[in-house]
């Protein structure tokens, strides 16, 4: 079966009655053309075989209308939660002329570089960034620069912008809640590095849950790391249950240091959810789930489509502040924990 030939913005706006104008603000989401001339041109667009010419487009705009996600990675541990998260920005781009690039290094110095290499050449004009710190110079570049940006996840110490985050005080005072009724007082907790802010805003949520509830508070039981792999996770585990008075319980911060306080309690003997409750966040290759473990996660995919269409309405002329969103996290109850044998 032969396909349609192509044909020209204005053929396609003779065809259907209006003018080329029209169809180009209707192809580009303008709210200023009605839903029922939309879905005229949106047919017609179908029928016809038309496509914009998106080289035409970029030329006449003076815009590369490119999503650029620059990221610092651990190369010994896979990032699942990442790579969900990605997916989501690949679904939000989908049928729509904006291209995306993603770029990973293994140090944030040539990280940085990049973001200024690709802003000089004018080959990004919009980033997705994470791995927020509490004060991050990639923010005040990217806004010096007028540059259009979200960020998953919140600077501490920044304002005026657009990001989409978990609410992480919430997430932990969910947590520390389960296990508080189920009669655990003490708590540990192994958490990521307080340099990112959102360690930084679980850690706060710790210590306040402890001083509402009037939980006399042991500085042992927190422990952090910029390493975020299984095997950290096995030897963060360890200093806490070498103590001489050991908690009852363990929040993870990561999937992965759940996985490793798993496999340290049972090398030890412990029987999850009788001798010790461990809980924790995101779902490592599926694994937590199929396990039935208790963890916090989010809707990463969808945050990730949140991000692109939050770009789109910049590029309209939205302020970025208005455009912030504070995601809901998601209990899933699971076997991993419960009251105090």
């Amino acid at each position: 079966m032969k396909t349609a030939k192509a044909i020209k913005i204005t053929d396609l706006a003779k065809k259907i009655g209006v003018s080329a104008t029209s169809v180009s603000r209707a192809l580009n989401g303008h709210s200023n053309i009605s839903t029922k001339t939309k879905d005229k041109i949106f047919k017609a667009a179908q029928k016809y075989n038309y496509y914009p010419n998106l080289n035409a487009r970029r030329l006449a705009s003076q815009k590369p209308d490119t999503i650029a996600f620059i990221t610092t990675i651990d190369q010994k541990a896979q990032d699942y939660v990442l790579m969900e998260f990605l997916a989501g920005l690949t679904i939000g781009v989908k049928n729509k002329p904006t291209e995306l690039i993603f770029k990973f290094f293994t140090n944030e110095k040539d990280e940085f570089n990049y973001y200024q290499k690709l802003i000089e050449v004018k080959l990004v004009d919009k980033f997705v960034f994470y791995r927020i710190k509490k004060n991050d110079k990639r923010i005040d570049f990217l806004k010096n620069n007028k540059i259009n940006f979200v960020t998953w996840g919140r600077s501490s110490t920044k304002n005026n912008y657009a990001w989409i985050d978990l609410d992480n005080e919430k997430s932990i005072e969910i947590l520390m809640q389960r296990l508080y009724d189920f009669g655990h007082r003490k708590i540990g907790f192994l958490n990521v590095h307080q340099s990112f802010n959102y360690g930084f805003q679980r850690k706060q949520a710790y210590e306040t849950f402890h001083k509402n509830k009037n939980i006399k508070f042991n500085a042992k039981y927190y422990q952090e790391s910029l390493d975020h792999t299984t095997l950290t996770g096995i030897q963060l585990s360890k200093k806490l249950l070498d103590l001489k008075d050991p908690p009852t319980a363990v929040i993870c911060s990561l999937d992965k240091y759940f996985i490793g306080c798993l496999q340290e309690c049972q090398r030890r003997g412990l029987i999850i959810a009788k001798d010790i409750s461990v809980v924790g966040y995101n779902d490592h290759d599926n694994y937590l789930s199929s396990q039935n473990l208790t963890y916090i996660s989010h809707p990463l995919a969808k945050m990730g489509k949140m991000a692109v269409d939050m770009l789109e309405q910049m590029d309209k002329g939205e302020k970025p502040e208005n455009l912030t969103q504070l995601i809901e996290p998601i209990l899933n109850k699971g076997k991993s924990d419960g009251k105090i044998s």
